[in-house]
């Protein structure tokens, strides 16, 4: 049932919440430095495709074929070639520094293993390149974060492995990147969800 659920349901779902105008300019915003070629982990439905402006190629990641299938109906109009790669991030099929941008919006929290994901970031990534990041994670506020923690041990089996209480920016210090900018965007009536958005490199 939960297999059956996470197949045809999740997809659906994740399609419905992640397309609205506020998340649309926070793409908008981090989208804005990607350049050369492309690799977007987690692509889900492909809210990110239309907003691409200077790149060369893109790499589209996604293990889910049905979220797939949605993100290729808004591949069709695009001025750059798109390869989808029907695969998870902790295995990712490109050669050793072959990206000039590594983009992950709404990913990081629930892939199976963020360690394991970072660390392939790091391979596929050329050394002057950029990791552009959005997502949510633990909040700072200890009495907020430990209510992030009960409420994903119950709504992760529902939501694709999301996880509210990641502390994505340790995550990405102790893989080795440097963080060049993060900010903290706030969304309208979501109070326990502390987003996470920056960039990071290598050097």
């Amino acid at each position: 049932m939960m297999n059956w659920y996470q197949k045809n349901i999740v997809p659906r779902l994740l399609n419905s919440e992640m397309g609205s105008k506020e998340l649309e300019e926070i793409r908008r915003v981090v989208l804005a430095s990607a350049c050369g070629i492309v690799l977007e982990i987690g692509v889900g439905p492909g809210y990110n495709l239309p907003l691409y402006k200077n790149i060369s190629k893109l790499y589209a990641l996604e293990p889910s074929k049905e979220l797939t299938d949605i993100a290729k109906t808004r591949a069709n109009t695009l001025l750059f070639p798109v390869e989808f790669l029907n695969t998870g991030a902790e295995n990712i099929s490109l050669p050793q520094h072959s990206v000039d941008t590594v983009v992950s919006t709404w990913t990081l929290c629930s892939v199976s293993d963020p360690k394991k994901v970072l660390q392939e970031i790091k391979r596929v990534l050329r050394p002057e390149g950029n990791f552009i990041f959005v997502d949510h994670g633990a909040s700072p506020n200890f009495a907020l974060r430990a209510i992030q923690t009960g409420l994903t041990s119950v709504t992760k089996y529902f939501t694709g492995n999301c996880h509210y209480d990641r502390k994505l920016e340790e995550l990405i210090r102790e893989a080795g990147f440097i963080i060049k900018k993060i900010e903290h965007p706030h969304e309208q009536f979501k109070p326990l969800i502390y987003n996470y958005q920056g960039v990071a490199t290598l050097s």
